[in-house]
């Protein structure tokens, strides 16, 4: 046990008085005062009263910050010697900032829990029982546009559509610049069967972000499905632009082109699918036809043997190629081309019919040929 000794002033530690630097540091010793046990403060007694602490060694801690202060100043080099310590050295340390308060927890929207049990209920296919507590989150805060917009999804999907879609104008009408609610309410008008207010709900919605990709595709799609191709064309443009590595998308493009009389465009947009995607029979087929109402029939013939030599069962292929061979009175390969999608299909929709009909030809040609 140590009895005196010289506590390093770097880290405290306690060294034996033969010590030149601190064992646990390395810091000099030179100038530190010598301490006596009798100095430190004694530890309570246990079990009995506590002993009176020993008087604060005020000398010894002089002689500690005068032996860092001398540390400083060799430290500090020649120059620094002569000003002496920094007297910031002696100041009382400035007090630590109060801990910030923290920040009082906002108060819930009025209805949110009403809310939260709704959706929950929803989401769990209780349509009925999530509407009355969405019903409830709504009346207790009417203008916010999101319980509103769920409470129409389950109105519509309990079966009341005429108060679920008005639900959901609501929230598009409270939100005009949120274009999720006039999306919703866009695809709900269209499922009701009122295709006009939908596109005007959808074209409503696509102001609030001209560039949103599923409410063009959908504005494409609904004018297309109504046969309103002119309609459709110019938002697959802009779907095109945005997104020209949907192959999909290129494809209805060229559909609409092709529908409203430009069959040049549609058929490099087509092509241009193709070049992709050499085994998109449809697509494929597509272009066929164009070439062959061009005048160029036998380019649509090569582009349909062209797909089978990729793709020898594809059904598809075989169909099509057998309706572009009758139509160039090329019979006998007509009919090969008939059985054998009926043998690749035999359970399609169309596989009795086509089947009669390559009978039909095969019949007709015979008699062409007695009749010569």
């Amino acid at each position: 046990m140590i009895s005196e000794f010289r506590a390093c002033p770097q880290c405290g530690t306690r060294n034996k008085i033969s010590r030149e630097s601190c064992a646990r540091c390395g810091e000099p010793l030179q100038g530190v005062s010598v301490t006596k046990p009798a100095t430190v403060p004694a530890e309570p007694a246990r079990g009995g009263a506590r002993r009176e602490p020993a008087p604060i060694p005020w000398g010894t801690i002089l002689g500690l910050l005068i032996a860092g202060w001398l540390g400083i100043i060799t430290l500090g080099g020649g120059g620094d010697a002569a000003r002496g310590p920094d007297p910031a050295i002696f100041a009382a340390p400035m007090p630590l900032p109060a801990p910030a308060p923290p920040a009082p927890r906002p108060a819930s929207n009025p209805g949110e829990d009403a809310y939260r049990e709704g959706y929950q209920l929803l989401l769990r296919g209780e349509a009925g029982l999530a509407a009355q507590r969405l019903a409830e989150a709504v009346e207790a805060s009417p203008e916010t546009p999101l319980y509103r917009s769920t409470l129409g999804k389950a109105l519509l999907a309990a079966g009341a559509q005429e108060e679920g879609l008005q639900q959901l104008g609501e929230a598009a009408r409270l939100a005009p610049s949120n274009v999720d609610f006039g999306w919703d309410l866009g695809r709900a008008l269209h499922q009701a069967g009122r295709a006009e207010d939908a596109a005007s709900a959808l074209e409503s919605a696509l102001a609030a972000q001209p560039g949103h990709t599923g409410v063009l595709q959908d504005l494409a799609s609904q004018h297309a499905a109504n046969g309103r191709f002119d309609e459709a064309l110019p938002f697959l443009r802009r779907l095109a632009e945005a997104r020209p590595n949907d192959l999909g998308v290129q494809q209805d493009l060229a559909r609409a082109l092709e529908k409203t009389g430009d069959a040049t465009a549609a058929a490099g947009v087509y092509r241009h699918v193709l070049d992709r995607l050499p085994e998109a029979a449809i697509t494929r087929g597509l272009l066929a036809e164009v070439l062959f109402n061009e005048g160029r029939g036998d380019e649509g013939i090569a582009l349909f043997r062209e797909g089978l030599d990729r793709q020898p069962r594809n059904p598809l292929l075989h169909r099509g190629l057998a309706s572009l061979l009758e139509r160039s009175n090329r019979v006998t390969e007509a009919v090969a081309a008939y059985r054998e999608y009926v043998r690749l299909a035999p359970n399609a929709a169309d596989a009795k019919d086509l089947a009669a009909r390559a009978d039909a030809l095969e019949a007709r040609q015979a008699r062409v040929a007695s009749a010569q």
